[in-house]
């Protein structure tokens, strides 16, 4: 396959839809990180990997908020006529993968649909999530409605797993999403998670081997638990460093700081500052 782009449309306006929020829902957070980011991450993992990303989207999104995709990153302010030629700048003439930046897809939905070459994705209410055609059609800026009109009907496709973000209850419903597969790949490198649907977990959290984390623990930002520790429940630790062999008893609340290697905390410690 020659090199092809993904293309992330992020057009609905802050305060749009049902989530009562002045924030633009493509900023909300979710696992650390902004909804948006993760739309990125998801293309970014289909193989073969795209060459160039792009965003399209409202003067809120800036190539700052995704630093760490792997693939370089441009932002295309949807201001009109102007889009489409900074589009065809960014993605030049070959293939596109463009998807809706609200929406969450499974990697292996992404992944068959650029096997397949051409064709879109649907969720289960009709709404467009993702959508592959050959080369960048004209009026692309109209977002995924346009790639739409241009696709074979019989090549749309449901997602039953996707959705789009239009409400809390899909952001909560994301949020477990992300969470689902940031603790399997815990688990799988070697850590315990006793009650793995009551914790939340950031996308930079890392967690050693053997060590066992109980229900209620909240890991944000970026935190490092090393091997053979012990989390206890109720536990909420931010940006910190927590070495090997340690105890934490119960409900203690770390912010920015870091616990030596064996170190035992009694229930209720409060260590470091917000």
């Amino acid at each position: 396959m020659e090199g092809w782009t993904g293309v992330a449309f992020a057009l609905a306006l802050p305060g749009a839809g049902g989530l009562g929020s002045r924030l633009s829902k493509y900023l909300h957070p979710l696992a650390g990180r902004p909804l948006v980011w993760h739309a990125l991450q998801r293309i970014a993992a289909v193989r073969p990997a795209p060459r160039a990303l792009v965003v399209v989207g409202g003067p809120e999104l800036d190539a700052e908020l995704f630093p760490d995709i792997g693939i370089e990153v441009h932002v295309v302010h949807a201001d009109g006529d102007a889009v489409a030629g900074a589009l065809l700048e960014s993605a030049g003439r070959g293939p596109v993968l463009a998807v809706d930046a609200a929406a969450v897809i499974p990697l292996d939905a992404l992944q068959r649909l650029v096997d397949g070459d051409r064709g879109m994705i649907d969720d289960p209410a009709g709404r467009p999530l993702a959508a592959w055609l050959p080369a960048l059609p004209p009026g692309a800026e109209a977002g995924l409605d346009a790639f739409r009109e241009r696709v074979d009907p019989d090549r749309h496709s449901t997602e039953p797993e996707g959705f789009v973000v239009e409400s809390r209850a899909e952001l909560a419903r994301a949020t477990a999403r992300v969470r689902d597969r940031l603790v399997r790949a815990l688990m799988d490198a070697g850590a315990t998670f006793l009650l793995p649907e009551t914790v939340l977990v950031d996308v930079d959290v890392r967690v050693g081997r053997d060590t066992v984390v109980y229900p209620n623990v909240v890991l944000e930002g970026q935190t490092t638990v090393g091997d053979e520790t012990v989390i206890g429940p109720g536990c909420r630790i931010i940006d910190s460093w927590i070495g090997s062999g340690v105890e934490l008893k119960g409900f203690n609340y770390l912010s920015h700081t870091s616990v030596r290697n064996r170190a035992i905390l009694e229930p209720h410690v409060r260590r470091g500052f917000d």
